[in-house]
């Protein structure tokens, strides 16, 4: 074999040797951050507004309900129109640090009906399913507490009452916050390996060893 063709192959080796390992932190790198990688692709379902991130897909609420133990708050408001109930809970409810502790309690979504905005086909879409899941139609200013399952367990028409009197009503007794979920950052895999072989390879601490009894007999030690 000649210099040029034994040059060749050792380069083409290499370079097979080297998307493998690429290919191998490709596949460790999503395995350590798949819970990254979940919440990414459910931030596209995710909007801000009124000072609250919530969700507009059902199914998306539902899967980080369920992945959470969390309950699902859906919220159905007409905006932009004169509708006393929407109204009142944009301006009342919404900006209070109750109803913001319920937003991270639950899992929050939105279901706005802007008058005059031309909504995207993927939001209109999601709205449209929801409103049908639950029989929502002209019922605005109605908050629904529904499980992972989509299940719903019940729904309060907001009239004006104090915030933690609406809470009150939507837990079904008293409101008890719980700590926002926490977001998951991005893990370096070479790292998450290393711990994961210390982990491994560490020894299992045991039980102390008792120290034998002793006896003394006439100024003499026994091991028994």
């Amino acid at each position: 074999m000649s210099v040029q063709n034994s040059a060749r192959l050792l380069a083409g080796r290499l370079i097979k040797f080297a998307l493998l390992v690429v290919v191998l932190y490709g596949a460790a790198w999503c395995y350590f951050n798949w819970e990254y990688v979940r919440e990414r692709f459910g931030a596209k379902y995710e909007e801000e507004r009124y000072g609250i991130v919530w969700n507009t897909n059902l199914n998306a609420a539902r899967r980080i309900a369920a992945r959470h133990g969390r309950l699902v708050m859906v919220v159905y408001i007409n905006s932009g129109a004169k509708h006393d109930p929407s109204d009142y809970l944009i301006n009342r409810i919404f900006p209070s640090t109750q109803f913001r502790s319920a937003a991270d309690t639950y899992i929050p979504v939105l279901v706005d009906i802007r008058q005059g905005v031309q909504e995207s086909a993927r939001l209109k879409n999601n709205q449209d399913e929801i409103i049908k899941v639950y029989d929502l139609h002209n019922r605005y200013g109605l908050i629904l507490l529904a499980d992972a399952d989509g299940r719903e367990l019940r729904r309060v028409q907001y009239s004006d009452e104090p915030v933690d009197i609406l809470l009150g009503k939507v837990a079904g007794g008293k409101f008890t916050p719980l700590p926002p979920i926490p977001k998951s950052g991005v893990k370096d895999p070479v790292a998450e390996s290393e711990k994961k072989a210390k982990s491994l390879t560490s020894p299992v601490a045991g039980p102390k060893s008792e120290r034998p009894k002793v006896e003394e007999k006439w100024g003499i030690s026994t091991g028994l």
